[in-house]
Parts: structure tokens; sequence; C-alpha cells
């Protein structure tokens, strides 16, 4: 699939020192040379501006499998969390950044480093820091998108015993100094420039480009217990006219739904996020949500509309009505996703979900990842999933698309492809389902097959 518009997509993605990520560790989006198959599907090709170059050619998706506690949900973490290090705007300079590094290397700093594509354009960014302060930082460009070296826009590094930032320009993009000087006082030592250049009036057209595409940027972090159809709602809402595409999904799912009604009502916050997570829970939990699924959470006082959606079924017996909150968690699950599907459908982005699979059958987790890779053009998911019978769909499957993270005996979190695997482990004709089940790629608990009886009193 070619793309020659406006895109914002993540060639890679490399972490240090976080949680349990203790090495660096890189997921990339960048087809393997060796894998072929299933391009049409698989690949996004976005075309060089420069003359005469080769098109970049990117994964549209990377799902995450391993053991519980291996670290998969950490990778996801650490994205979300590089969104936040460029975009938010620290109050106060003595305020801690909110992560933790690896328990063992508390006294090192972190590390975060990502390649990405914006209007055509591939920029390199890398980032330094502790709880204290952003160390340093370097913004660079690359001539056309398939070249291995690049050019400097700025490099910051902290002057930790003055608490200020020093940030140094490529001369030749002409930068002020009354502008250099500007940024540097209201970029505060825990927080990136990219950050600080919101407060200034400047055009600097690459950071402009770069916080541009942040802003629109979906790398939120879907957790399991997110209520994602709230945002399908919303888009109901917003159009009529999706109600019998949506519905159309659902019966293609074999969920007996003929029909989706809305009915605003009246709810108050609280209700609401206590209902969809099946508990009681702060309002501080506000914070959990994603700002694109926060639509229907965006008031704090006095409640907000909402709609409340009817579900028609049709069975032998005849046709029924049922209020969403009576559905199954599979049903409303897969109302969310179709909300995603939605939402890509028309954008260029990178949506993390952890446990893709939850509360659905595995014929629809294949449903939904081969309607993703037929009609969504230019955005990107990575997800971490169990759900191991996939594997065994090869007419469907590439195993650059596949990682795995894999815990090492000192707790840290190994993250590597399925095919950094030669011929040895995997052959063309190997069940890569049967070599990850027996163990021979790893990523797997090492469960005891003793027993556990519980002593009679």
């Amino acid at each position: 699939m070619s793309v020659n518009r406006i895109c914002g997509m993540i060639v890679d993605f490399s972490v240090e020192n976080f949680l349990s990520i203790k090495d660096r560790q890189t997921i990339t989006f960048e087809p393997d040379t060796k894998v072929k198959g299933l391009e049409d599907y698989y690949f996004v090709t976005i075309a060089d501006v420069a003359p005469n170059r080769k098109p970049l050619k990117l994964l549209k998706i990377a799902s995450i499998y391993g053991a519980n506690a291996s670290g998969k949900s950490n990778v996801l973490v650490a994205v979300a969390f590089f969104k936040s290090l460029i975009e938010k705007k620290q109050v106060d300079k003595n305020e801690n950044l909110k992560f933790e590094p690896f328990k063992m290397s508390y006294l090192h700093n972190s590390k975060m480093e990502v390649n990405f594509v914006i209007n055509q354009t591939k920029y390199n960014y890398q980032v330094e820091f502790n709880k204290r302060v952003i160390v340093s930082e370097k913004l660079q460009v690359y001539p056309y998108l398939t070249a291995t070296k690049s050019k400097l826009i700025y490099n910051r590094v902290t002057d930790i015993e003055k608490q200020v930032p020093i940030i140094q320009f490529n001369l030749g993009l002409k930068i002020d100094v009354l502008v250099k000087r500007e940024l540097e006082i209201r970029t505060l030592v825990n927080e990136t420039v990219l950050a600080g250049f919101s407060q200034i009036s400047a055009d600097i057209k690459a950071l402009k480009d770069v916080k541009d595409w942040c802003r629109t940027l979906d790398v939120d972090f879907v957790a399991p217990q997110t209520p994602i159809y709230y945002y399908t709602i919303s888009k109901l809402e917003e159009s009529e006219t999706l109600v019998s595409d949506v519905v159309g999904m659902l019966k293609n799912a074999d969920f007996n739904i003929t029909n989706l009604r809305l009915e605003k009502k009246k709810s108050g916050i609280k209700d609401i996020v206590a209902e969809s997570m099946g508990k009681n829970i702060s309002l501080d939990m506000k914070e959990f949500f994603s700002s694109e699924l926060d639509v229907h959470l965006n008031s704090l006082d006095g409640g907000l509309q909402l709609s409340n959606v009817i579900v028609n079924h049709t069975a032998s017996d005849g046709r029924f009505e049922l209020p969403l909150s009576l559905e199954s968690d599979g049903t409303k699950r897969y109302l969310g996703l179709i909300g995603i599907l939605l939402y890509l459908k028309n954008k260029s982005g990178i949506l993390v979900i952890d446990e893709l699979e939850t509360s659905l059958h595995p014929d629809l987790y294949e449903a939904f990842i081969v309607t993703y890779l037929k009609n969504i053009e230019s955005s990107q998911i990575l997800f971490t999933t169990h759900n191991r019978e996939f594997l065994q769909k090869k007419d469907l499957i590439r195993k650059d698309s596949l990682w795995i993270a894999n815990k090492r005996e000192d707790a840290s979190t190994e993250l590597y492809s399925f095919a950094d695997f030669d011929s040895s482990v995997i052959r063309n004709t190997t069940s890569i389902y049967n070599a990850y089940t027996v163990g021979k790629l790893g990523g797997i608990p090492n469960v005891s097959n003793d027993l556990l009886f519980i002593a009679e009193e």
C-alpha cells in the first residue's frame, strides 16, 4: 500500500533502564528482508520527496508475546511515556518525572531513541533522563527516507550545577540568538526542548512539525479494562450513517445484532467509570484513560450527556432488546475495537493496546487483525497478546511483525523478533506455533509440573 500524503509513523523505538527493561531494547517496524509475503497487507510504502530515492517500507503492525511478568506491557508503557516527555510542560522544575528505572540500575540514567517519519521526512530523536532532569536530548533529520546518516537540528545538555539547559542549534538553521535564549529560559530542567518550544512563538519548522505530529499521535495506553466502546459510541453520535457500518461488522462477528439505537441520558463520571470497570474507582483514575477515549469522561462536576445504547437482537423465536450494559464483555470489547478501526481509518498514528485479545474468541481476534490489515492505510498498532492460536495461521502472519518479551534470570526484559531465528530453529516447513509452545523461542513461563495439594485441617 503506497502512501504519498502527509503521514507520521514510527520506524523503530529503543529504550534502556525503564521499568523491567535494563539494557537497550529495540522494536522496529522496518520489514526484515528475509521475510517474504503479504506485503500488500502489512506494508505502508512511503514515497520519498527526494528525487530518484527508494521509498521507505514500514510494517503496520507489531505484536509482542511473552510470559506473564516478562515486561511486554512495559514496552507499551515506554512508548506512551516517550510521548508524554515530548508533550508535557512541567509546572515546577523540582517535580520528579513519573517513571521507574530498572530496580538494579536506579543510579543510572534512562534513555530512549526513536526514528520516525513526518511529512515524508525521517527524523531521529534521542533523550537521556533520570527522575530529576532531562540530562540530554538530540533531534536530527535524515536527508532522505532510506539514509543512514543524519544531520543535527539541535542538541541539548543540562548544566546540573546551574540547573539550566544549554541548547545548540545547527548553524545552518540560522536561529536567532534571542529565540535560542528564550527557549532556554522557557525549558525547565525536567522537561524536553520540544515541550518548552510550545511556550514560545518562534517558527522553527522542524520543531513545529515534531510537536504537531506528537499532538495528534495516538500513543495512548489501552489497557485490558479500558472501556474503549465509549469511543465507538461517540462516533455513532457524530454520524448516524456509521450505525449501519458498525452493525454490519457486529453481524459479521455472529453476535445476532440487527441494530443499535442511541438514547441520551444523564450520568456522572464516577458512575460511568465505576460501571465500565466493574468496581468503585476514585476520580483520579480519570488520568488512566487516554485523551481520545476521554470524550465521555470530560465533566467532573454535575455529570455529562452520553448515549445509552440499546442493542437489537434477532433469535430463532423472535426479536428482543438489551441495553449495552447487559451485553457480554466480548461484545463490548469488539464494539470498541470497531471504533478503533473507524478512528485509524483516515489518520496516521500509532495506538498501543495491552492484551488485544481480552474477552475475545480467537476467531474475533483474527477478524480484527485481518480487517485492520485490509483497510488501514497509514497507521500502526503495537500490542501485547497471549493468543498463541493465531500463530497457526501461516497464511496470515509475517514473522517480522511478531515479537517476544523474554524474562532473563535477573528479571530484566529481553526483546527480539520471531524473524531473528534462523532456519536451524524455524524452517519454512516448521510450525511457528509448535516452536513457540514447546519453548524453542523463549517467552513462555517455566511452570512446574508438581501439583499443589492443600493440607486438610
